[in-house]
């Protein structure tokens, strides 16, 4: 599933090697909010690449936390929805909130975003 693999038989390694790869938790946060459509999740995550996006939401999908389903009245129009596995991501996703809220400065997240490339 992701480039890296942590090759232990351990429940913490497993579910990070879905949910710890870049944008995933952020994109998560997005499908438990509501979004189900490809463009509404990118004015949800407006610095994610189209082409990764369209990989995050395939990966979500192997893994059985997205289910992917092909419009019937629009062509090339796909709706994404949460799981069962993926609903219960939604206290994690809040939790990773709360705590960010809690401890991370907002300056740190400003100047942390403005040194990537």
């Amino acid at each position: 599933m992701t480039q890296g693999s942590y090759k232990q038989f351990c429940p913490v390694a497993m579910a990070a090697e879905i949910l710890c790869t870049r944008w995933t938790m952020v994109l998560l946060r997005e499908l438990i909010a509501g979004s189900t459509r490809f463009n509404e999740l990118r004015r949800g995550v407006p610095q994610m690449s189209p082409s990764l996006l369209s990989q995050r939401l395939k990966e979500l999908e192997l893994a059985g936390v997205v289910a992917r389903t092909a419009s019937a009245s629009e062509p090339d129009v796909s709706t994404y929805q949460l799981t069962a596995s993926g609903r219960e991501l939604g206290p994690i996703v809040e939790a990773f909130g709360i705590w960010g809220q809690r401890w991370i400065k907002a300056d740190f997240s400003i100047a942390a975003s403005r040194s990537e490339p």
